[in-house]
């Protein structure tokens, strides 16, 4: 997340999703998955649902991979592609989702 997060401040462009993106950063760990936040988030509550065990972390880390994935990733691209076109489609193309 932070390496993500860096990258986006090193070519000065917005983090924040509802922001315009000046530069589509495809370098660093954006080789790899296009929403490494993300990911980093969901993989921080799932250790915290395994160092808990209990069946609401669990649930709360599933709902929000759900949300993320069905709702705030595909706003997201909508407006990647409408911003950087073709340039995003290949990217999309190469890099997964997920992971």
């Amino acid at each position: 997340m932070i390496w993500a997060w860096w990258l986006f401040q090193k070519v000065e462009t917005a983090v924040c999703p509802t922001e315009n993106s000046e530069v589509l950063v495809t370098s660093g760990i954006y080789r790899l998955t296009r929403n490494p936040m993300y990911l980093g988030m969901v993989l921080m509550m799932a250790g915290v649902a395994l160092w808990f065990g209990t069946l609401p972390y669990y649930l709360a880390t599933v709902l929000f991979f759900l949300v993320i994935n069905q709702f705030f990733c595909p706003f997201e691209e909508q407006r990647l592609i409408s911003t950087f076109g073709e340039q995003y489609a290949v990217y999309r193309r190469s890099v997964r989702r997920w992971v």
